[in-house]
């Protein structure tokens, strides 16, 4: 089965041997996601063709059928192909359309499917033109695929455990076992970090029951245990502190026992909090009353306002002094206005004025926009953040992708997708076009409260940028501290405990067979 996969260099030996034995070649094209009944037809007719049957099948960074495709990785989908007694040889092809592989084939029949016969699809066109325009034929097969590989993947993805196969092979591509995990989580501990941004306090009032109050139509809730976590860019910084990083926190808040709060529960956490004294500015309080574990209502404290223009000199200032002492710089907007013109200006300026490298997200609100941060090396907002920087709530995520990086000047996009994963969208290489992509499915299988997920992942990620961890390694680990953080309730950051106990458990880490 192997001897049948080829490369293109073989392939064209192969071809040339072929053509000098006076065979007629076939040849077919596709992604053969999950290989059904149809496209085992379609192949047999096309082998029927010709004398010998090549099937190119695309690689796994050029599908286009959406972020999460395709669910069977390329070598699998070869193997699968080189399996069927009518097929002679398989070629992987990295190219975004057949024609570079057709050029290489030359193929005396090239067979597409019989929805092509009608269809207006420019690709397929700009094939066939190159197939005619040597002498070759296209033929489009009998029309009896009736099998849909997406309308079955997406029918049965969860019966088949697509998602943990699917993050099998994102560590295998980039050789993710516990060994190199191990490695890449000793390597955060020691970074020399700056966090701007607003602190949040999250209070978690634990009540008996809820129920309807007895003088209208209000819940009623009896309350007996309180907790009280530091959300929002704080949370950032303490989880930073707690995977080993030394963490300066720099906000902007008026006195009082919520500001001398932050100040405490981080400092526990190992976080030096520089806070720049702003009246009447408050600290932000999201009260959540919770019933057995669960959340039954919210109240949010604290109203919209920037700090003034010597305010917002102030904070740049202190960021100054602790910027070119440190090895980075995060800034995350929640859309309460401490990102005002002027420190925002101020942001890019010392980044630029240090050499250090800036980080920057955003929070889920029509204050905050992730453009605001331009040129900064990594940023990391929601599919719905994006969609809201650039007033697009239809493009797909690539083109945002490419619109994103246009008007950004960043440098590396990680999307956070919730429940769904992350993906990254990495720049075009020099001549190349097209964004590549590299999507992880979420670790975690049930959340308890998602609030802070986003947050300890940017966390995670400008950890493992500063110490020279690759992108596809920090994803993991990111998306293993967000698994861990979602599955408890409240903004308690994960330790390096937490997490090696969490990657011992991990499937796609097991040494095989």
């Amino acid at each position: 089965m192997n001897a049948k996969i080829l490369d293109i260099a073989a392939l064209r030996e192969a071809r040339e041997q072929l053509r000098a034995d006076g065979k007629v070649v076939v040849q077919c094209h596709g992604c053969f996601d999950i290989v059904h009944p149809g496209h085992v037809r379609y192949l047999q007719h096309a082998r029927s063709l010709g004398d010998v049957l090549i099937v190119s099948v695309s690689s796994d960074d050029v599908v286009g059928k959406g972020y999460d495709r395709p669910y069977i990785n390329e070598r699998l989908r070869a193997e699968n192909l080189a399996a069927l007694v009518c097929v002679d040889f398989v070629v992987i092809d990295p190219h975004a359309w057949a024609g570079p592989v057709l050029e290489d084939v030359r193929p005396d029949v090239y067979v597409k499917g019989k929805e092509y016969e009608h269809k207006s699809d420019p690709r397929f066109a700009r094939e066939k033109s190159l197939v005619e325009s040597y002498g070759g034929r296209v033929v489009f097969s009998s029309g009896d695929v009736v099998f849909s590989s997406t309308a079955i993947l997406g029918k049965y993805r969860q019966a088949f455990a697509l998602e943990g196969e699917k993050i099998r092979f994102f560590c295998e591509r980039h050789q993710i076992d516990r060994r190199s995990v191990e490695a890449a989580l000793g390597k955060l501990a020691g970074r020399r970090v700056v966090v701007l941004g607003d602190a949040i306090l999250d209070r978690y009032i634990h009540s008996e029951s809820a129920k309807v109050a007895a003088e209208g139509p209000i819940l009623s809730v009896r309350p007996f245990e309180e907790e009280v976590f530091v959300g929002g860019a704080g949370l950032i910084a303490g989880q930073m502190a707690a995977l080993g990083a030394d963490v300066v926190f720099i906000t902007a808040a008026g006195d009082g026992p919520h500001a001398e709060t932050v100040e405490s529960v981080l400092a526990r956490a190992g976080v030096r909090t520089e806070r720049v004294a702003v009246d009447p500015r408050p600290v932000f309080v999201k009260t959540r009353y919770c019933v057995e574990g669960n959340k039954v209502f919210k109240v949010d404290e604290g109203s919209y306002g920037p700090p003034s223009s010597v305010a917002g000199e102030q904070i740049v200032d202190a960021l100054a002094r602790e910027v070119a002492d440190r090895d980075g710089l995060v800034v995350t907007d929640f859309g309460y206005g401490l990102f005002s013109a002027v420190v925002i200006d101020g942001v890019q300026r010392v980044a630029a004025e240090t050499g250090r490298p800036y980080y920057a997200d955003v929070s889920t609100s029509g204050q905050a926009n992730i453009l605001k941060f331009r040129g900064c090396r990594l940023a990391t907002p929601t599919e719905a953040e994006l969609r809201l920087a650039l007033a697009d709530h239809e493009s797909g995520l690539a083109p945002l992708a490419a619109r994103y990086y246009a008007q950004s000047g960043a440098e590396s996009l990680v999307l956070t997708l919730g429940k769904r994963g992350a993906l990254w969208f990495a720049r075009p290489e020099p001549g190349d076009e097209r964004l590549h992509t590299d999507y992880l499915p979420a670790l975690g299988v049930k959340a308890v409260d998602a609030v802070g997920a986003g947050d300890v992942f940017l966390s995670v990620m400008v950890l493992g940028d500063l110490s020279g961890v690759p992108v596809g390694m920090s994803m993991y680990l990111a998306s293993a501290v967000a698994a861990i953080h979602v599955g408890r309730l409240g903004n308690d950051p994960v330790d390096a405990m937490d997490l090696r106990r969490f990657l011992d458990q991990r499937p796609e880490l097991a040494p095989g067979p």
